[in-house]
């Protein structure tokens, strides 16, 4: 393994794989980190917003998605407990339902075939300041080496490195979830997201690859206790089902996909971004999206892509350390920050039933306000 590289990447998700990609296209020397091993599932809606394929162009990603030919999507609907009420708002323009086992490693890929190292299955322990850069620990089990780059990069999602010496974060928690996900065969061909709203969280259908619907459960930890850990996922379908038949319809002839289960907690949520703390983050590193707004893997690539020049720009000696942390936190809050604010909002006001029958019965009355609301929580240039 080389031990002198201009970037360090840690987390090879979607961001760390995109800012990866990008900066070895500029001809930069990266190392791309991860601890887990991929092709994995993970805990995730699997929605790409439309907001996304601009981003995919810019990145030079757009045909490395197309090839793994994701399900195309044109419709969210809402759906509450109380009373029966729906909701339904047009996109605007096609959204992509892709998984996130074909996803990552498709990005992995396209860094490697630009000329990063990747190095999944490792660990990096520690991250400390060193003359000219940074200095890259890996843990003792991964062969304890060290490394130099002149910057690093954290990609490694919502839980930081745990090292007392790693540069760490002081967000506000919020409330914590329980994610989880499995793949069902399904015959349906509707290109529609379905987020149905409970007392204790939420349910959403969305299409992917290979005519599969992903099914995602967001539930509080009281909640998740409650159902009990076999087979809860299964357990808050049939809850929900119960309170909302529209969903028993949409999964009446679907069939759970074996081998496809995942979950992840706590899961937290953010109300602000915190892009720089000692080094830049992308991805759930500097924010953790309601995942209901569906556009986490949206801003993930975005803040790849507002990354990476500036990172660039730096190692050119065009700016200096201050000036990338001083334009990158501008940026991201300039384009996340309402979002967040906004969904943080709306996801609090959806998982109140009878407020939540409230809202949708006020968006059927007035479907542009609706649409303006959905917009709201979706990051702006």
């Amino acid at each position: 393994m080389r031990t002198d590289f201009d970037v360090v990447v840690v987390g090879a998700g979607i961001a760390g794989s995109a800012v990866a990609h990008a900066l070895a296209r500029r001809g930069r020397e990266v190392a791309l980190f991860d601890r887990s091993r991929f092709p994995r599932h993970k805990a995730c809606g699997e929605f790409l917003s439309p907001e996304a394929l601009g981003t995919l162009r810019a990145l030079g990603l757009d045909r490395t998605i197309a090839a793994l030919r994701p399900a195309e999507i044109t419709t969210v609907r809402l759906h509450a407990d109380s009373g029966g009420v729906s909701l339904e708002i047009p996109l605007p323009g096609p959204a992509l339902g892709l998984s996130r086992r074909a996803l990552d490693a498709a990005l992995q890929q396209a860094a490697h075939n630009e000329g990063a190292s990747v190095y999944t299955g490792t660990t990096v322990a520690e991250v400390a300041e060193a003359e000219g850069g940074r200095l890259v620990a890996l843990s003792a089990k991964d062969g304890g080496a060290r490394l130099r780059a002149r910057a690093v990069i954290a990609a490694w999602g919502r839980h930081p490195l745990t090292s007392p010496s790693a540069p760490g974060r002081t967000a506000d928690a919020g409330k914590a979830y329980v994610g989880m996900k499995s793949h069902y065969a399904t015959v349906d061909s509707d290109a529609a997201v379905d987020l149905y709203f409970f007392r204790d969280g939420y349910v959403g259908l969305a299409p992917i690859e290979d005519g599969r619907l992903n099914v995602a459960a967001i539930v509080t930890l009281s909640a998740c206790r409650r159902y009990g850990p076999a087979d809860a996922l299964g357990s808050i379908l049939d809850r929900a089902a119960e309170r909302i038949p529209a969903l028993g319809r949409r999964l009446q002839r679907a069939v759970p996909v074996p081998g496809t289960q995942a979950a992840a907690a706590p899961v937290p949520i953010r109300s602000r971004p915190i892009p720089w703390n000692g080094i830049p983050g992308v991805g759930d590193a500097l924010a953790a999206i309601p995942p209901f707004c569906g556009d986490g893997m949206s801003m993930a690539l975005r803040s790849a892509e507002l990354c990476a020049p500036l990172a660039d720009a730096y190692l050119r000696g065009d700016c200096t350390y201050r000036q990338w942390e001083k334009i990158y936190s501008q940026h991201i809050r300039r384009q996340f920050a309402g979002a967040l604010r906004w969904g943080g909002w709306l996801e609090r006001l959806l998982t109140r039933p009878a407020l939540a029958a409230w809202l949708l019965r006020a968006g059927a009355l007035l479907p542009g306000a609706a649409e303006q609301l959905v917009r709201a929580t979706r990051w702006r240039n």
